[in-house]
């Protein structure tokens, strides 16, 4: 069925992986030959790539090389990874935009539903939109968090849907399934007054370029809470990687993309993953294919390191070290969890400190916004929750 929607895999990439060296992952993936389609429902990670460019608002010439990154992805070696990795080929382009944006809905929803996690490299960032309409079926809020030097919101060309835009038209949905929004790597001279007000007065939370730098590990907690994750390639500093579609000397570091990249693959929450805006026509040496093809693997070993330790009525206190610790002036106190397991935390403001609903509101934090909390800060990651 789903085998209308992709191009096989080219013979040139079928020769690479029947020479593929013993523990590469282009020996272990599984690929769509055009003969027998994957069976995808035995598998964990299917990736494929969309070459969809007609939302990107621009009058250069754009194309995405997905078999350079296949070259580079499939030399690498595998990890300590006991998982099925699918390649499904190149996503067919439909006669209009919305065509494309109907057979990713339809594709992801599908992977989602059989417990897949769909990995889409493309195009346009604007395929973020039915991404996040594939969650539609399953009637629940949905977490947003974009590595992005932009919020992606407003654009003159308000009425149709573009990469500049698509945060702005997911907002706009109705009804709307958007829970929340994360930016992580704006950079201010990217972003319009008016996005960063509508972003205060949405509660949505930023994370800038700099603040980000100065401490990675506080990025982790908002990519564990997250179900989609977005990454602008044009985010990476044109020095690391050329081949996108708006390079700029400012960015992330190469290694800051794959930390990134990795955090993600070790959310327990988060189900889909899409690397966006990559142009192969600016790319020099396969220096932007080989990084992708890096981010992916990144990926694909946080993936493997998935625990499951989010807090839960079961293993609230067998897993979980619980702190209090009282606000001054306040009739409540917050509860922050430290798994046991991984090490990492979370926050409520539960005054019992147990988890008595399935509804109780619990979110990922870090060790700092403990020692903030003990200093008399409400940590930004609350102030959402408390609207305050």
């Amino acid at each position: 069925m789903f085998s209308n929607y992709f191009h096989p895999v080219s013979r040139e990439i079928l020769k690479l992986k029947e020479n593929s060296l013993s523990g590469t992952i282009g020996e272990s993936i599984s690929v769509f030959s055009g003969d027998e389609f994957p069976d995808f429902q035995q598998a964990e990670v299917a990736i494929f790539g969309v070459n969809e460019h007609r939302g990107i608002l621009t009058k250069e010439h754009i194309s995405m090389n997905m078999d350079a990154i296949r070259k580079s992805l499939y030399n690498l070696y595998m990890g300590d990874w006991k998982m099925r990795i699918l390649d499904l080929g190149d996503f067919k382009i439909g006669d209009d935009l919305s065509d494309t944006y109907f057979a990713i809905t339809d594709l992801v929803s599908n992977l989602l539903n059989d417990g897949v996690f769909p990995i889409v490299i493309g195009g346009g960032q604007d395929l973020c939109y039915p991404v996040y309409k594939a969650y539609d079926s399953f009637n629940k809020g949905v977490n947003i968090s974009s590595i992005d030097a932009k919020f992606d919101m407003i654009t003159p060309n308000n009425i149709k849907i573009n990469s500049n835009n698509y945060l702005g038209s997911i907002i706009k949905e109705d009804p709307n399934h958007l829970n929340s929004f994360t930016n992580i790597g704006f950079q201010s001279y990217f972003v319009q007054k008016d996005e960063v007000h509508e972003m205060e007065k949405m509660f949505f939370e930023t994370f800038r370029l700099g603040d980000f730098r100065q401490n990675i590990e506080e990025s982790e907690p908002y990519l564990r809470n997250s179900d989609i994750i977005i990454f602008d390639a044009s985010s990476i500093r044109q020095a690391d990687a050329p081949g996108v579609v708006n390079p700029s000397p400012n960015g992330l570091f190469s290694h800051e993309a794959c930390i990134l990249s990795r955090y993600t693959g070790m959310s327990d929450r988060v189900s889909s993953f899409g690397l966006f805006e990559i142009n192969s026509e600016k790319d020099l040496n396969h220096q932007t294919s080989n990084l992708v093809s890096q981010i992916i693997w990144y990926f694909l070993e946080g993936f493997s390191l998935r625990i499951g330790d989010f807090p839960n009525k079961k293993t609230i206190s067998k897993n979980f070290k619980k702190y209090l610790v009282p606000l001054d002036d306040q009739d409540f106190q917050f509860v922050f969890y430290k798994s046991k397991l991984s090490g990492r935390w979370w926050i409520s403001s539960i005054t019992s400190g147990e988890i008595e609903s399935n509804h109780e509101i619990i979110l990922p934090c870090s060790y700092q916004d403990y020692l903030d909390s003990v200093s008399g800060k409400i940590p930004m990651r609350m102030m959402r929750m408390l609207k305050v």
